[in-house]
């Protein structure tokens, strides 16, 4: 930017204007740059509320930046190759008054060598300062495009920290789910205990009543025994009274 300064006296003034505009629109861009990439990633993600929507959030500024970047490297390679071309007229120009002055003088014309030579120098000046410009536009190409490089770097870096992100929050939601799952499993379990239990009572209440209808069985039984034991003694007393026997 020093270098306009210097320049703006011989440069055409439009020109000088468009460089200085334009030097100020890359140096902001630069500045936001610095900003976006001293940011501490690490600490910034982690020490957000939704990790990943701060690295979304973070991705679009840096990507916004990627197409601003590009853009402005794109026209300052353009201006780079116009000042390019204006040194090389610039320095055509003053091989031209050379030649002019030396055949001013030539043909015995000090005062138009004079003049010749004064635009000579005139000329060479302004070479001399679009080369000085063109060497700093090419100083801001490679600061523009080492901010393009650290740019997609860091986007890299983002992403590959998001996918990290993610890759944490599915595998808790994971754990979560197979926690659930096992309390789910736990629970079963304690069912399955108080069917078996239930079983178990269940086979002793069937015992019971089968023990009793044994029981109610056998005194029946009994019972009607006792009724074919008294049945056949009334038999045989009364065949005993009809043969008289005693």
């Amino acid at each position: 930017m020093t270098t306009l300064n210097v320049i703006a006296p011989l440069v055409p003034h439009n020109d000088a204007r468009d460089l200085y505009l334009k030097e100020l629109s890359m140096a902001g861009i630069l500045g936001r740059i610095g900003d976006l990439i001293s940011a501490n990633v690490n600490a910034m993600l982690d020490g957000a509320e939704d990790p990943e929507k701060m690295a979304n959030e973070y991705l679009r500024q840096l990507t916004n930046e990627v197409y601003e970047v590009r853009t402005g490297v794109a026209a300052a390679m353009a201006d780079e190759a116009k000042l390019e071309q204006r040194r090389i007229a610039s320095f055509g120009e003053v091989s031209q008054w050379q030649s002019k002055a030396e055949a001013a003088l030539r043909a015995g014309d000090e005062q138009l060598a004079k003049a010749a030579l004064a635009r000579k120098l005139q000329a060479q000046k302004i070479a001399e300062q679009y080369q000085a410009q063109e060497t700093a536009q090419e100083e801001q190409v490679s600061a523009m495009q080492n901010a393009l490089v650290q740019l997609e770097t860091r986007i890299a870096e983002v992403k590959a920290k998001k996918e990290l992100i993610i890759a944490k929050k599915n595998r808790a939601q994971t754990q979560e789910a197979l926690q659930r799952t096992a309390q789910h499993m736990g629970s079963i379990s304690a069912l399955d205990k108080l069917d078996q239990l239930e079983e178990r009572v269940d086979d002793k209440l069937a015992r019971a009543d089968a023990m009793q209808k044994l029981e109610q069985g056998s005194l029946e039984a009994r019972f009607q025994d006792l009724e074919k034991k008294t049945e056949v003694d009334s038999e045989l007393a009364e065949m005993k009274r009809k043969l008289g026997i005693a």
